[in-house]
């Protein structure tokens, strides 16, 4: 009994964008006995969960409204690193779960924007929405439209590549 309290304790539970999570869940799968992500240790997303790891104060709450729930990394002492129990170090405040939100849309963003830049790189194989139809059924994407991925490509290619406007000089008419 006192096992599965332990193992109940390591996880946490943080509220972000539902398609971020959707992204998390459908990235790195989610565990079938307790419904939480694991997330690698050689990823950024790792090291900043850990980064944010706090104890649980007495007047703060869990809390119970939230869409992800995060398997939290537990490293080893030595290297400069001091060890946090996640049994004690098991909460994650507004502002770490704005952190890890932050960290997760970074990811996010970088992995639609590569694939549609490399679309683009080898001569536009297939269409821009054919290819986000694609991102959204390997994540299984249920929250965001595909116009709106689409809108955030544009975006970020008009931030990349700004469209030079045409100079154009009066010419005086005889």
């Amino acid at each position: 009994m006192h096992k599965e309290k332990r193992a109940l304790k390591k996880i946490a539970t943080i509220r972000i964008e539902p398609y971020l999570a959707e992204y998390v869940i459908g990235k790195y799968g989610m565990e079938q006995k307790n419904g939480a992500v694991n997330i690698p240790y050689n990823t950024d997303l790792y090291h900043c969960i850990w980064e944010n790891m706090s104890r649980q104060r007495t007047n703060q709450s869990v809390p119970e409204d939230g869409n992800l729930r995060i398997q939290l990394p537990c490293r080893k002492p030595g290297d400069g690193v001091a060890w946090k129990d996640p049994a004690y170090y098991n909460h994650l405040s507004l502002v770490a779960s704005k952190a890890i939100e932050y960290q997760i849309r970074r990811m996010f963003n970088f992995e639609l924007h590569r694939i549609l830049l490399e679309n683009e790189e080898f001569g536009r194989q297939r269409r821009n929405l054919d290819v986000i139809y694609d991102f959204i059924h390997t994540y299984q994407l249920k929250s965001i439209s595909s116009d709106a991925l689409l809108k955030n490509y544009y975006r970020f290619r008009n931030r990349l590549r700004p469209k030079k406007t045409r100079q154009y000089r009066k010419t005086a008419v005889d």
